[in-house]
């Protein structure tokens, strides 16, 4: 492809006073304006200095007979930083051997080279703008952005080469604007599919709550040894089920889409793991295993900074699944500090999970047992949600095999002790 360059506004407005294009002589400031005796004016070097002073490469060019046989009179020093090449060594011959692709930027102008030659020289491009794809010096692909008005023999009035500059652009070729439209309408879609479930889990907790509630005041009016009293009961635990499964669902698109947040305030360790213990004894008394917490005996101590709701949801996540898969023994949770970061742990004497499994653990929808008949509820989701959580804070997240039976899962948050300048600085914030 024959060379496209870019020239100054400024300059073309000083040169352009006559036809341009035609056969009709032009004024003297459009002669070529890099003598072969070697000789500047001084407002060729004051142009030159403007352009390269820019971050362009200006250049002057003599066509040849064909194609890539013509002669640079001069080509700024930045065509080094451009394209790894010297001045002295830079040809149009080399510059054709670098070129992978031509995109003409200016509208009537053909992509074929030759064609587009001899349109120059006929005088039918008065000005010419490309994006040009190209192996640098070094190797690596670069886009640069060349635009170049006629260079007028002065005597003769015809075309004779090319003047302008050569710029660094970012651009993405057809397949990746491609890529990128389809990468832009997949987010917009994931968007829109938060943006749903969020309002199904809305449209579907109403008439939910009204169940859960309205089934909790029948039975209170039911005799305990009535049976319909745990009919009612089935009904109101299977409604919160319904809500959880929702709830994971809408939480892992919008993961998925990066549209959770962090939020930030003080949190009493102590109380939030009472909390996770108060959700499940109940559970853990009747499968008649022994559900403990660990807590620290310094009640200020335990006053951290972090998100409660994301820390309160991993231990529901990993209590939950502790107890639901240990027949009998022990579910045990607590905390600890060590060395700038929160370490939280959830110990039990379950089934624990195999070795194969293991890898696969935090991937979303992922379930050991992922028969047809298996014997555990889930939906997969808890312990994917739970990692992203914890990263989200800045932690980690780790399962551990117990030496005998069962398993451990432990994950960490940074230490941040709620002094009382951070609990202000918080407080101002949600003003």
């Amino acid at each position: 492809m024959w060379l496209y360059f870019i020239y100054l506004t400024c300059i073309i407005s000083n040169m352009t006073t006559g036809s341009i294009g035609g056969n009709n002589r032009l004024p003297k400031m459009n002669k070529i304006l890099w003598s072969p005796k070697g000789k500047e004016r001084g407002d060729e070097i004051f142009y030159f200095k403007v352009i390269e002073n820019a971050g362009g490469v200006p250049f002057q060019l003599l066509f040849g007979q064909n194609i890539g046989e013509g002669q640079y009179l001069k080509i700024g020093e930045g065509i080094h930083d451009l394209l790894g090449i010297q001045p002295e060594d830079f040809t149009e011959e080399l510059f054709h051997k670098m070129i992978l692709e031509v995109h003409p930027v200016s509208p009537g102008i053909p992509s074929d080279k030759s064609e587009a030659r001899n349109k120059f020289l006929n005088g039918e491009i008065p000005s010419y703008k490309a994006d040009i794809l190209l192996y640098a010096n070094d190797g690596n692909k670069k886009w640069i952005r060349d635009t170049s008005l006629p260079l007028y023999d002065e005597e003769s009035g015809k075309v004779i080469g090319a003047f302008g500059i050569l710029n660094e652009i970012s651009r993405n070729s057809p397949d990746d604007n491609a890529k990128i439209s389809k990468g832009n309408r997949s987010e917009d879609s994931e968007r829109l599919k938060a943006a749903f479930l969020q309002n199904i889990s809305h449209e579907i907790r109403t008439p939910l709550n009204a169940i859960v509630g309205f089934s909790t005041l029948l039975s209170e009016q039911i005799p305990a040894t009535d049976s319909r009293r745990e009919y009612l009961n089935v009904i109101a635990r299977s409604s919160d089920h319904l809500v959880e499964i929702i709830d994971d669902i809408v939480e892992i698109s919008k993961i998925e889409t990066g549209t959770i947040r962090i939020n930030r305030e003080t949190v009493n360790l102590n109380s939030l793991l009472r909390k996770v213990f108060e959700r499940y004894c109940r559970i853990a008394a009747e499968k008649g295993i022994m559900l403990v917490f660990a807590l620290m005996s310094d009640q200020s101590v335990s006053n951290i900074i972090t998100d409660s709701y994301k820390i309160t949801q991993v231990l529901r996540y990993l209590v939950g699944n502790a107890v639901k898969f240990t027949s009998k023994g022990k579910v045990e949770f607590g905390y600890e500090f060590k060395e700038g970061v929160i370490e939280f742990y959830v110990s039990d004497t379950g089934i624990g999970i195999p070795e194969e499994f293991r890898e696969n653990l935090f991937r979303r929808f992922y379930q050991a047992e992922n028969t047809a008949t298996r014997n555990y509820e889930g939906t997969g989701l808890g312990l994917a949600i739970s990692k992203a959580y914890i990263e989200l804070l800045g932690g980690q997240i780790w399962y551990e095999p117990r030496p005998v039976k069962g398993s451990i899962f432990r994950f960490t948050i940074p230490e941040e002790r709620a002094s009382e300048d951070i609990v202000e600085i918080l407080k101002r914030e949600r003003r």
